[in-house]
């Protein structure tokens, strides 16, 4: 009987959890993009995967794709701004001024780029509603690596004290957007950072610990930055601030 009465507890909660993971609209996550200098290292991959794992793990999004998705919305977008410079030469060549004074670059609302789109303004639709399309997704999160790097402070070397200490660290710096498929419409927006550090204290002639960075801090910071991107992200859903309805 207390078996019975168990399973049907977990049923119970199943269907509950089910419901409220059924009301989430649909969303996919592109694989972040890298605007640091450390373009040869992996960073933006690595975090990709780490946040989306956190993502699932918390069971309160709607993904259609458990992968982060290779789409790129950046080069997409140059490629159509690439496309209005031509037909603005052309213009020019004809002696027309229009494209010029009418083109989406005097357009508040049109985002001019990735790294400068904010809450309310629109990249290019034809654009994010072919992604949106492809994959099934009413809403793309899309994250952008915009600073990384690391720094040593503290006093460990001076020797007029008994104690001193010395601290190195990492820091990942992401930008992250929600953009509606359908519209393009960026309806969420937040900058976190993620961070990870190593202490070595100096007691006498005596040492203890490290500030010497190594590959498992730099993969520790990357998992600080990934658990605060989906802590914020989660926050935000619960409070109804990340998708617009």
């Amino acid at each position: 009987m207390k078996k019975f009465f168990a399973i049907v507890a977990a049923l119970i909660i199943f269907a509950s959890a089910t419901t409220t993971f059924a009301e989430e609209p649909t969303c996919i996550l592109l694989k972040f993009s890298n605007d640091t200098r450390y373009k040869n290292i992996d960073s933006a991959a690595v975090l990709s995967d780490l946040v989306i794992e956190k993502l699932l793990a918390s069971g309160k999004f709607n993904f259609n794709e458990t992968r982060p998705i290779d789409e790129d919305i950046e080069a997409k977008l140059y490629d159509v701004k690439t496309r209005e410079l031509l037909n603005l030469t052309t213009g020019l060549q004809n002696k027309n001024l229009n494209p010029l004074f009418e083109g989406q670059g005097f357009d508040k609302t049109q985002a001019q780029s990735i790294g400068t789109a904010d809450v309310g303004q629109i990249i290019s639709p034809s654009i994010t509603s072919a992604i949106g399309n492809a994959h099934g997704a009413q809403y793309l999160i899309q994250g952008t690596v915009i600073n990384m790097g690391n720094g040593t402070w503290g006093d460990i070397d001076n020797p007029s004290k008994e104690i001193s200490a010395k601290t190195s660290g990492i820091a990942i710096q992401t930008d992250l957007r929600v953009i509606k498929a359908s519209t393009g419409e960026v309806v969420w927006r937040k900058i976190v950072t993620g961070s990870k550090s190593k202490t070595l204290v100096r007691i006498d002639v005596f040492k203890l610990g490290s500030a010497k960075l190594t590959a498992d801090i730099y993969n520790q910071a990357l998992n600080d930055a990934a658990t605060k991107i989906s802590a914020a992200m989660i926050e935000d859903l619960n409070a109804g601030r990340l998708f617009a309805k």
